[in-house]
């Protein structure tokens, strides 16, 4: 397969360095808008700055994979999905280093976040303990066999309905079909499950009320 498929205007190609920051950010902007996150970090601007921290070390660790996509919409990146290869993987000493770093630079915004994040877990504490076990078991089952795992998938919130999630979802999981393999993922937002169900992934776990999350959604998809 190409590394480049086109969807006119969308073009999906494998992460390059020169764009980290831009994919990082875009993943920042969508995932503040998650439910689970709007109440663990409820001050918008300490989110972004930890969610940028958190995508940018997640965009390293996938880039020598080659398995994290971006697509472009007339010369503006505006959608990001990170896979997981089936099997074990390492991360690198310099990307190590690299999220040590950064992760230092962001403990005074987390500080000022802690006696929130303390109290949501106290809140929730009894529930969590369920919802970690019970998440465990359905990511067991989901990602049997050598399967994909999306790990995130976002397109930026001023370009969303344009076509960006499914051109990156078409170009992985075409893939996944010419290899014969299933792909798996999870979920807190409870709009997403419908919009992955139309790419033939099901619902094989479902925990309503997850903790202080609005529920978590364990989805996988056999290879056609």
């Amino acid at each position: 397969m190409s590394d480049t498929i086109r969807h006119q205007p969308i073009t999906v190609r494998p992460l390059t360095p020169d764009h980290l920051d831009a994919a990082a950010e875009v993943l920042a902007l969508a995932f503040s808008e998650e439910p689970g996150n709007r109440v663990l970090l409820p001050d918008p601007d300490d989110r972004l700055r930890l969610l940028r921290t958190a995508a940018r070390n997640q965009l390293r660790a996938g880039l020598p994979l080659g398995t994290v996509h971006v697509a472009t919409l007339e010369d503006r990146l505006g959608g990001v999905a990170i896979w997981h290869p089936p099997g074990p993987r390492g991360t690198s000493l310099p990307t190590t280093l690299r999220a040590a770093r950064d992760t230092l630079t962001g403990v005074p915004v987390l500080a000022r976040q802690l006696p929130t994040v303390a109290t949501v877990l106290a809140r929730n504490l009894s529930g969590t303990a369920s919802m970690v076990l019970r998440r465990r078991r359905g990511v067991a089952r989901a990602s049997a066999e050598a399967s994909w795992h999306l790990a995130f998938l976002a397109t930026d919130p001023e370009l969303r309905g344009r076509g960006l999630a499914r051109a990156l979802l078409d170009r992985q999981l075409t893939r996944c079909d010419e290899d014969h393999a299933p792909a798996w993922l999870e979920t807190t937002d409870p709009v997403n499950p419908p919009l992955y169900e139309r790419f033939g992934f099901v619902v094989t776990t479902h925990l309503d009320r997850a903790g202080w999350l609005p529920g978590l959604w364990i989805m996988r998809r056999e290879p056609r």
